[in-house]
């Protein structure tokens, strides 16, 4: 898995370096406010062109949104551009998400403790002790016998014997009062026994060996559901503390039950992983064993996938990022015609007053555009387009094929009624004009107010979640301590 990352992360870094001067002039070009991710701009183009992503129909159906939001500018170029920052973001997300998986995967690989298949590194002194999770499979003869995973704590490697046991006595004694559990005494056990496994605030460790499996494990669980008679068994505590050891032997009643054979095998494979950990104390390395009498056991670390789920995470990321991105350009389109229809009333009604004021129509709407330009406020869609056609006036363009293309770049209705009534009353005349004008401006702001009581409902709509979220918390407020106090 970290050379499936390195390949990546390398592959990246290759194209990066290979594809720098990749169209540089049309990258250098670019406005680094507007493209952050400007440096990369070169690695998307190529991308771009060897996936043939700005050729599908899909990448067609992007003009005409793009030339709505950027009034002015090729629409060609403005999709390229905007498909090739789709790209670098898509790439950024997905060189991201293999960056953490291979930190995630150096961090498995410096982790890893098993060696040579047999071998579990043993922690050095006063380290204490450390949980290592393995997958055991056990064959007899090419048959499975046994396969699970099972955590091993391998204790910290120990100096030699310098101290002595102390504190036997209490711990015998502890165990004498808490062994019995919920039992009332050894000449009448009908639960479970508690088999204690270190005697708090001493270090003192205690493993337990029973005289019948069968009846009670080394857990203490006590199987008497199918008694019928009492049996006398039993149970060896071996209490160890270091180095030093003592068995503590008491008796107790309980009648057989069968293992099954995958926990004859459990029982034998721990039996045989104490047995090794006992002999390689002082050693460095814990040996597994590799085999239990005629079966054959073979280990394995468990895998993490960790870093497969950061370099997947990623790569959904990514395709879900380039695909809504293109759900975010219409949003954007359909703000830009909600703004346009807002601004249109007051758009019609400074026309009205400037042809009622006795100027033509060429220099009513030149005046509207050059005021807005002077003023140098936000950025309105609707006045930009205006401007584009007060450029195409000062060009030379006739007004009839101005005010048109107007009304088809605006490609909403109330524009259309506009530029259609001005380009008739060039063709045939201005009588009449000003009232169609001010028939047309009553109109529009009749339409805006409708407009707007949308919008009020629609914002209402949106407010609904979070108020039933704030009904359900008043309620729970009011009525937890009314059923609290109902209860008392």
């Amino acid at each position: 898995m970290i050379l499936f990352n390195l390949i990546i992360m390398l592959t990246f870094m290759i194209l990066w370096f290979i594809t720098k001067n990749y169209e540089i002039e049309t990258v250098g070009s670019l406005d680094k406010r507007r493209y952050p991710l400007k440096s990369l701009f070169s690695l998307g183009f190529f991308i771009m062109d060897r996936l043939g992503a700005d050729k599908n129909k899909a990448s067609d159906n992007l003009e005409e949104p793009l030339r709505a939001l950027y009034v002015g500018e090729q629409a060609a170029i403005i999709r390229r551009l905007y498909l090739c920052n789709k790209t670098v973001i898509a790439v950024m997300i997905i060189f991201g998400a293999n960056f953490f998986a291979l930190i995630s995967n150096l961090q498995l690989y410096n982790n890893k403790q098993l060696s040579d298949g047999v071998y579990i590194q043993r922690p050095g002194y006063e380290e204490g002790v450390k949980s290592v999770d393995l997958l055991v499979n056990v064959t007899d003869k090419n048959s499975t016998v046994l396969e699970e995973e099972i955590r091993l704590d391998v204790e910290e490697r120990h100096y030699d014997k310098e101290e002595k046991v102390k504190m036997f006595q209490h711990a015998k004694d502890y165990l004498d009062a808490h062994i019995l559990n919920n039992n009332e005494s050894s000449e009448r056990i009908l639960s479970d026994l508690d088999f204690i496994s270190q005697i708090p605030e001493t270090g003192i460790t205690v493993t337990w060996v029973t005289g019948n499996n069968e009846i009670i494990d080394a857990a203490g669980k006590v199987y008497n559901e199918e008694l019928q008679e009492e049996a006398l068994v039993w149970v060896t505590a071996e209490i160890t503390y270091y180095e030093d050891k003592e068995e503590y032997t008491r008796y107790f009643k309980v009648l057989p039950k069968e293992y099954t054979g995958e926990e004859i095998i459990r029982k034998k494979l721990n039996d045989a992983l104490s047995a090794a950990d006992v002999q390689s104390k002082t050693e460095d390395k814990l040996p597994l064993p590799d085999t239990l009498n005629q079966e054959q056991v073979t280990w394995a670390e468990k895998e993490d996938n960790t870093g497969w789920l950061f370099l997947l995470f990623g790569a959904i990321l990514a395709v879900l990022t380039y695909l809504l991105m293109d759900r975010d350009l219409y949003g954007k389109v359909e703000k830009r015609n909600r703004e346009m229809l807002l601004d249109y009333p007051e758009i019609i009604n400074k026309f009205t007053l400037l042809v009622g004021a006795g100027m033509s129509l060429s220099n009513a709407w030149c005046k509207i555009a050059k005021d807005y330009k002077e003023k140098g406020t936000e950025k309105r869609f609707a006045y930009e387009e205006m401007g584009i056609t007060y450029g195409e006036l000062m060009l030379g363009a006739s007004e009839i094929t101005a005010y048109e293309r107007f009304g088809k770049r605006a490609k909403l209705l109330p524009y259309l009624r506009f530029s259609s009534l001005l380009a008739q009353n060039v063709k045939k005349g201005s009588a009449g004009l000003l009232s169609q004008l001010e028939l047309e401006a009553a109109q529009a702001f009749e339409e805006r107010k409708e407009l707007a009581k949308r919008m009020g409902e629609e914002a209402g709509t949106k407010l609904l979640m979070p108020m039933m979220l704030m009904l359900v918390v008043v309620l729970a407020v009011i009525l937890v301590p009314a059923f609290l106090s109902f209860r008392i």
